[in-house]
């Protein structure tokens, strides 16, 4: 008998890993060396003769509790789609790109029954985060309830219950395993009796089972109520899952409406696909396909056969004694044996295109996929100069570039010969593919001298040997007095009026006089100021420059010459048209009604995120918010939900296409009240924008909303499609200045930089004199001033 069960045991732990390393399905990794050894030391333990009968008994229920975990764990080709391995990794990363956006009341009912398990029902909560991702929930489009059932069903929170996808992800999260049976028609005759609490009477109601589909308990008849009083049912399998059983559940075709939690990309995946295919989810990219996939489901059973007695321990019952004797006596041995099940099927999924697949960064910048028309590439340090990754200096480069180089004894002969080779190796960093670069060069102690005047050499090679030729000076430091006369006169002749002037100032000693007062005096002539020098004078450096993001120090000339290629592309960075490092509350408000149409909003979102790139997007800067609107407006996020532009960005992709009609007076009054106010983010004193983006036709009166805006300081800026609503656009924007006609939805990507310029410009223009007067008080007087100006611009 002991080695009929010796061989037994190994047959069956060898079966179990054989699940593991060999049955087809999704997982066809090599075994870690954890599984590995946990098969060798069962294996080991089931040929140990020196076991007892006892122990023996014993390992071997701990033994299959380990291994069924492990299986559990990897799904165990539970459902297998035969498809290459290209076509899956589509499948799943499509899966973490499209959206959902209907008017839809969802209820997920979970299996929370002790044949489950604790472990399974986080993963199936993990699978309900994940559907939340491709969900607009939203309190006027998707809707989502949960209810746990066991023994009986318990409602966790209502479909009223939370508007936000992220409230609804950390409600999911935080629901705790009840434990009980599976009596899944008592939970669904539950919904049938309480209905859809917090639903909508015209929205579509789904209901999306969590389950292993072994009731305990008949739910055929619910589930037929359920289906033909319209609702949609779907099963999602949850552990070792039973696929008939989930058919059964599902609505028809079963195919479309039966999927595997643990496979979470994949079965989001698939449901988002059954939805599009019934027109329930119609925002689907055109980019986007669905393909069908032959997919095979397996179902394990365990059958228990008896193979005869063994000897095994019992104690006796004595009345006399608190414990009677042991004595010997045969117990029935079982064995274990597994079965399997397989269903063919056919798998239908979305599949979308990649933007990284075309590899878009160029010097090893990592691409990452935020849609399916967008990306955003993390770049090297030093190769920021735009979404590609590659340097600006390797684009064209337009600035006058000014040297500025201390010439003074405690700089010294070597300090000032390490500043010329410097300046002619960054030149040769961006000269190489620009001839649109005027250069001058000055040097300064005492006093200063221009060597190289602002384009005085057109020829690369005459420029080089010029600077070259520059003998050093000597003298005192006065570093303040060197940047007031170059204010005045540097950029004097010789420069272009319609490029940025760009100061690189080079010193490694301290200056005999503050810098401060003239620093800020050549800023204020809209002067760029790069400083460079050792790091012992940083303090300096940076007040030179007035933020340390534009201050370069070192400490061997090593360092020093390794800050080209970020030096560069800081310098060439200032012909790219940005409010950077600029304090500013922008909200983009975006006409999502039908008069836009589905592919135009899509167009738009892609434009206002180019847009956003070109904002310093702080907390202490750019705060960025956006709003759509049709019927009534819904705010995407305010300003200070998000403090980064890949994070701006990804909200923007999600935004949701609205349809109806548009109401732009209500969302200018909203934006006012709701979005511009400080609990929402807005900072006082600091310039506030708004980018209205429409086509100019409304349902309502837009002059008196947008006059009020303007009167509380708002810059409103208006950009459209104005070859039929001029007229409206104007009446928006208040004065053609503020009004940017655009011919066609296609040629917006033409005119970023113009609204770029527009919104740096905008406090400026926007009767500047009010804006400065709210700071101290004067808001009455100036109101009446700025209305009298409007007027007169009209």
């Amino acid at each position: 008998m002991d080695r009929f069960q010796q061989e037994t045991d190994k047959l069956y732990y060898r079966e179990l890993f054989r699940c593991y390393m060999f049955e087809p399905g999704p997982r066809q990794e090599a075994p870690t060396p954890r599984i590995t050894h946990a098969y060798g030391l069962l294996v080991g333990a089931s040929e140990n003769n020196h076991l007892n009968l006892r122990m023996r008994s014993f390992s071997r229920s701990l033994y299959f509790a380990l291994f069924l975990t492990i299986l559990v764990t990897q799904g165990c080709g539970l459902q297998q789609l035969m498809a290459d391995k290209e076509t899956t990794v589509k499948i799943l990363s499509s899966g973490r790109l499209i959206q959902c956006s209907s008017a839809i009341d969802i209820l997920l009912v979970m299996d929370g029954s002790h044949s489950i398990g604790k472990g399974s029902f986080e993963r199936s909560k993990h699978f309900a985060v994940k559907l939340c991702d491709i969900l607009d929930i939203n309190p006027d489009r998707v809707r989502v309830g949960v209810i746990q059932f066991s023994s009986n069903p318990k409602v966790e929170f209502g479909l009223e219950t939370y508007p936000t996808r992220e409230e609804m992800k950390e409600a999911i999260r935080k629901i705790f395993f009840r434990g009980g049976g599976t009596e899944i028609g008592r939970a669904i005759k539950y919904v049938l009796h309480k209905g859809f609490l917090g639903g909508r009477k015209d929205a579509l109601k789904i209901i999306v089972i969590l389950t292993d589909g072994k009731s305990q308990d008949n739910a055929t008849v619910p589930l037929r109520f359920a289906k033909n009083s319209g609702m949609t049912i779907f099963a999602v399998g949850v552990k070792h899952p039973g696929w008939k059983e989930l058919a059964s559940l599902a609505s028809i075709p079963s195919d479309m409406h039966v999927f595997y939690a643990e496979h979470y990309d994949d079965a989001v995946n698939g449901l988002y696909t059954t939805l599009t295919q019934s027109t329930v989810c119609s925002d689907v990219h055109p980019a986007c396909k669905v393909v069908s996939q032959f997919c095979q489901r397996t179902t394990v059973n365990a059958e228990k056969k008896y193979l005869g007695n063994h000897i095994c321990w019992k104690g006796t019952n004595d009345s006399t004694k608190r414990h009677g004797k042991p004595m010997n006596t045969f117990c029935p041995f079982y064995f274990w044996k597994r079965t399997y099940s397989q269903i063919q099927s056919r798998c239908y999924r979305t599949l979308c295109p990649d933007p990284c697949d075309s590899g878009p960064c160029r010097n090893g910048g990592t691409c990452v996929t935020e849609t399916v028309d967008e990306y955003n590439c993390l770049c090297p340090l030093g190769y920021g100069g735009d979404k590609h990754c590659i340097p600006a200096g390797i684009k064209d480069c337009s600035v006058n570039l000014m040297f500025l180089v201390d010439g003074s004894w405690n700089m010294g002969l070597e300090g000032f010969l390490q500043a010329k080779a410097f300046s002619k190796r960054l030149l040769r960093s961006i000269m190489t593919s620009s001839a649109r670069l005027l250069v001058g060069f000055a040097q300064y102690s005492d006093n200063v001298r221009i060597e190289i005047g602002l384009g005085q050499y057109s020829d690369f090679n005459d420029l080089i040997k010029a600077i070259d030729g520059i003998p050093f000076n000597g003298g005192n430091t006065l570093t303040g007095k060197a940047l007031h006369y170059i204010a005045e006169n540097g950029f004097s002749e010789g420069s272009r009026v319609d490029v940025p002037h760009v100061l690189v100032v080079f010193s490694n000693s301290k200056s005999h006089d503050s810098v401060i007062l003239p620093a800020h005096r050549t800023k204020e002539k809209e002067i760029f100021i790069l400083s460079v020098g050792k790091k012992r004078k940083i303090n300096q450096l940076n007040h030179i420059a007035g933020d340390f993001q534009l201050a370069f120090a070192y400490d061997d000339p090593q360092e020093l010459y390794s800050k080209v290629s970020e030096l560069s592309s800081k310098i060439c960075g200032f012909n790219i048209p940005g409010c950077f490092s600029k304090p500013l509350d922008l909200v983009f408000t975006v006409d999502a009604s039908a008069n836009v149409g589905r592919q135009n909003f899509r167009q738009i979102k892609g434009f206002v995120r180019n847009i956003i790139s070109q904002f310093d997007i702080d907390r202490d800067l750019t705060q960025v918010a956006m709003v759509i609107y049709s019927n009534k407006p819904r705010t995407l996020f305010n300003l200070d939900s998000y403090d980064s532009e890949g994070k701006i960005k990804m909200a923007i992709s999600s935004g949701p296409f609205l349809d109806g009609s548009a109401h732009t007076g209500k969302a200018l009054k909203y934006i006012l009240k709701d979005t511009l106010s400080v609990q929402k983010g807005a900072r006082p004193g600091i310039h506030k924008i708004v980018v209205m983006i429409t086509d100019g036709q409304s349902s309502d009166d837009v002059v008196p909303d947008a006059e009020q805006l303007r009167h509380n300081g708002i810059t409103v800026l208006v950009l459209g499609v104005a070859d039929a609503q001029a007229t409206s656009l104007l009446r928006i924007a208040g004065s053609h200045k503020f009004m940017i006609p655009v011919r066609s939805y296609e040629d917006f990507k033409h005119y970023e930089i113009s609204l770029v310029r527009r919104i740096c410009e905008g406090p400026l223009q926007q009767c500047s004199q009010y804006i400065k007067s709210t700071l101290f008080g004067y808001t009455e007087v100036f109101k009446k001033a700025c209305s009298v100006e409007e007027k007169l611009e009209q």
